[in-house]
């Protein structure tokens, strides 16, 4: 079984081959993994618990935003990388246990390859 983002292989990471293989090299890259995976266990919890409160719990990948956390390389403004995060807030209210694109889109965290760029 391979815990996977876009093709990255758990067992390169046994086997010290993560780097080669794609699997990012600081913790914060490697924890969205992590994210992903608890967004959708979380999810299923409280729809089993509390079936009729309406929780949501989803992710959301807002892009590659030009901040102090990416040394200022993000192409994208702080607007643009708000639109994901705000269409979780104030217009998803079917979305349960999902990953969202930066273009307010569901996108399978453990796919092969990431969605288009937008």
């Amino acid at each position: 079984m391979a815990l996977t983002i876009w093709g990255l292989r758990k067992r390169d990471a046994k086997a010290n081959k993560h780097q080669e293989a794609g699997w990012g090299t600081s913790a914060y890259v490697v924890s969205k993994v992590g994210v992903s995976a608890l967004t959708r266990i979380q999810q299923r919890e409280f729809d089993k618990e509390a079936p009729n409160r309406n929780i949501s719990v989803n992710s959301v990948h807002p892009g590659y935003v030009d901040t102090d956390m990416t040394s200022h390389k993000g192409p994208w403004t702080i607007e643009q990388g708000a639109r994901a995060p705000l269409f979780l807030a104030l217009e998803a209210e079917n979305l349960k246990g999902q990953y969202i694109w930066s273009n307010a889109t569901v996108a399978q965290w453990d796919a092969d390859k990431p969605p288009a760029p937008v």
